[in-house]
């Protein structure tokens, strides 16, 4: 037997086990309610169309919202084009096959464009008929709830840094010194936790730190560059390249053609 709570918005009921007659009944309200008092954990429902129908304080603070300011947006009110656009994407894959989402990685820019790593997990929310009608998730931040990552305490001084708004030019020794490690040591954890180099890791935050400030501004390349922590125009050029397939500009200009388009 099973149990459930009404989902407003979509009219249809999400379903749990069913727990003894004497159970008090938790709606859906009372559920996101219990996110109000987890500070580091960020919760939202969305329904098929991928507007906003719940979220806890944290989210709205995280996008700098007043309380229940966030139900009735889509990511494409809260994020640039391209970071909207994937998260709808995987929104809809997990709609279409309804197999969740366990423990990706996204950066995630907050209010003021600072951006972050997060682990999101994500649920599909089925209808009393057995039909998906929405998607629920969860994130924390991968550098800020050393008490829920357990095992990346072990490199969070260096994920710290790393995600730092003042410096982004870090060597690899820099961090293997403030986790307390030799340099061959933090390689291998940093590997064994984030399943990739420390190198490949900071290369892959200074490459959407730029597009982040690529799409969000009109700053000179060299600028961004800059920003971004590379070493200058020409490395961030080569780099960009080489993972995105075009150069800084092209991508520029793809993201204001999208732009016009969408208008």
């Amino acid at each position: 037997m099973k149990s459930h709570f009404f989902h407003a918005e979509c009219g249809k009921s999400w379903y749990f086990p069913r727990m003894p007659e004497s159970f008090p009944a938790l709606s859906e309200g009372d559920i996101a309610k219990l996110f109000d008092h987890l500070p580091m954990v960020v919760f939202y429902a969305k329904d098929k169309n991928g507007v906003f129908t719940r979220c806890n304080r944290r989210f709205e603070e995280l996008h700098g919202l007043g309380p229940s300011g966030a139900i009735g947006l889509t990511d494409f009110d809260l994020h640039h084009l391209e970071i909207a656009s994937h998260y709808r994407s995987e929104d809809e894959q997990i709609m279409e096959t309804g197999i969740p989402v366990r423990n990706r990685t996204w950066m995630v820019p907050g209010a003021k464009g600072v951006l972050r790593w997060w682990v999101s997990s994500k649920n599909p929310i089925h209808g009393a008929d057995g039909s998906v009608c929405g998607i629920a998730g969860v994130m924390y931040e991968l550098s800020g709830a050393a008490g829920i990552t357990g095992p990346f305490s072990r490199i969070e001084p260096a994920l710290k840094l790393i995600h730092a708004d003042d410096d982004l030019s870090l060597k690899t020794e820099e961090l293997a010194a403030a986790c307390n490690y030799s340099e061959s040591q933090f390689n291998r954890v940093f590997r064994q936790l984030m399943g990739q180099s420390p190198r490949r890791y900071v290369l892959r935050h200074r490459l959407e730190t730029a597009k982040d400030l690529l799409s969000r501004t009109d700053l000179p390349l060299s600028e961004v560059a800059f920003r971004a922590g590379f070493y200058d125009a020409s490395d961030f050029g080569k780099r960009f390249r080489d993972q995105e397939g075009i150069t800084p500009r092209q991508y520029r200009m793809k993201l204001q053609s999208l732009i016009q388009t969408d208008r």
